[in-house]
């Protein structure tokens, strides 16, 4: 079990200890996220606090590979189109989303770094296009290697190849983690499994026991990403099975697709 998403962190470090980093050339991973309702049943730092997993996950397996890897403050501040409209789901503008992100970026270069991946648990569009463009302008403007993890499945969607220098893309999952119906879009089985493994004091299993399957039909999707109607769509804020959460290996979930990212990361370090 995990007590805070500042573990093993830079905020829990002296400053010394990141000069010690920056000066042996060690990688950042930057977790990426938002504060967003996630169901009745699930906090709200969901998002966050499992780009956070991950980055632990990925950290332990680029040091295995011999790399130097620290860790920067988690990036909470992200875009909340889909669920806007909930109480908790904080509205943070695109521009000023990519803004902050920026400015982070540009910080971390300024104490020496120059290898900088984000880690993203968020799925919103908007937040992803702030995430990349911030990323992108780093890139070019500081001159430095800031590279953005994103699913490759996802790639053509955004209009990107995949050899664009700001992004690393992550390959396609192999494994089956779920065995429920309905898929997990927001707050279902999969997240659910995640938050209750690493932070199970912040889940209420009662209440996720409790929750039917709530699926979304075909025509309806574009309103829930982009915002629109979207307690309509879920009066509870979640789109998935969450009772089926004791049946996701959440261990074998991480462990796989923080290998994928690992294996992306490695594939664009200068």
């Amino acid at each position: 079990m995990l007590d805070s998403m500042f573990k093993d962190t830079m905020v829990n470090m002296k400053w010394t200890d990141i000069e010690s980093y920056a000066n042996k050339k060690a990688l950042v991973l930057i977790p990426l996220g938002v504060i967003e309702e996630h169901g009745p049943h699930l906090c709200l730092g969901t998002d966050i606090l499992t780009a956070h997993v991950y980055c632990l996950s990925i950290k332990e397996k680029l040091e295995q590979e011999g790399y130097n890897v620290i860790i920067a403050p988690p990036f909470y501040w992200g875009v909340c189109q889909s669920t806007g409209g909930f109480i908790g789901s904080f509205r943070i503008r695109k521009e000023t989303a990519k803004a902050l992100l920026f400015d982070i970026l540009a910080s971390l270069a300024e104490f020496g770094f120059t290898n900088i991946f984000g880690v993203n648990a968020h799925g919103d569009i908007e937040h992803s296009l702030a995430i990349i463009e911030a990323f992108k302008d780093a890139t070019e403007k500081l001159k430095i290697n800031a590279c953005y993890a994103f699913d490759e499945w996802r790639l053509p969607h955004f209009g990107f190849s995949g050899n664009e220098p700001y992004l690393c893309p992550i390959e396609l999952q192999s494994i089956v983690v779920s065995t429920a119906e309905v898929s997990d879009v927001h707050g279902g089985d999969i997240e659910t499994a995640i938050i209750h493994k690493f932070y199970p004091h912040l889940v209420d299993v009662e209440k996720a026991k409790s929750l039917p399957p709530v699926a979304l039909d075909d025509d309806k999707v574009e309103q829930w990403l982009f915002g629109g109607h979207i307690k309509e769509l879920s009066s509870d804020g979640y789109l998935g099975t969450p009772s089926n959460y004791e049946s996701v290996d959440a261990l074998n979930y991480v462990s796989d697709y923080t290998y994928r990212i690992s294996k992306a990361i490695i594939g664009r370090i200068v």
